[in-house]
């Protein structure tokens, strides 16, 4: 997991170093949580869901600030 977690972020290298790590961070967090789910890929896919929905919420209503 922590090999394709590091693969995932690298796919993002455009966004650069930052980039990478802030990538790789919730790619091993959900693929963690894909496999403690039992291979369960609909924890992973409500999850990024929910965690995309809240942050463009707090940018929008500017809770982010």
């Amino acid at each position: 997991m922590v090999c394709v977690a590091v693969l995932f972020g690298f796919g993002h290298y455009y966004k650069g170093p930052a980039g990478v790590l802030d990538c790789t961070y919730p790619g091993l967090v959900l693929g963690m949580l894909y496999l403690l789910s039992g291979r369960n890929l609909w924890a992973p896919i409500l999850a990024h869901g929910f965690s995309e929905t809240f942050a463009v919420l707090a940018v929008n209503l500017g809770w982010a600030n």
